[in-house]
């Protein structure tokens, strides 16, 4: 007998930010729920830059209000346009609600570049989704 190891959501810590708006709009909405979010100022986030840090998944938008998933292990779609993440690489975010390979040097540039965040512990290449030990 097999079974299906699903790591999505071992270990959660969840945090709770405002979220930025362009004019009168919130930048995220109940459609982004699942997507990759960056952060954006003093608890604030957004979808952040390409290449930017990963704050983590957001699970739940109210009111202006966004609850992420900052910790344990989170399920992500992958932008299928970059370098995919394999198995124990480090991710960024792609300022549209996913995550690639992030590069060589990311969290190790002394002059302040772009820092990586997580360990990828699974990769699915059908459904183009990893799972990232925050």
């Amino acid at each position: 007998m097999t079974r299906a190891v699903d790591n999505n959501g071992i270990g959660s810590l969840y945090g709770t930010f405002a979220i930025t708006q362009t004019e009168e709009n919130y930048d995220l909405t109940l459609d982004n729920v699942g997507d990759a979010v960056a952060p954006a100022g003093s608890n604030q986030v957004n979808h952040g830059d390409d290449g930017g840090l990963l704050l983590g998944r957001l699970e739940h938008v109210s009111g202006g209000l966004a609850g992420v998933q900052i910790a344990g292990i989170a399920r992500f779609n992958i932008n299928t346009a970059k370098t995919a993440p394999a198995v124990g690489n480090r991710v960024v975010v792609d300022g549209s609600g996913k995550v690639y390979q992030a590069p060589e040097l990311a969290g190790h540039d002394p002059a302040g570049g772009t820092v990586a965040r997580g360990t990828v512990i699974a990769v699915d290449a059908t459904n183009h989704t990893c799972d990232v030990l925050l």
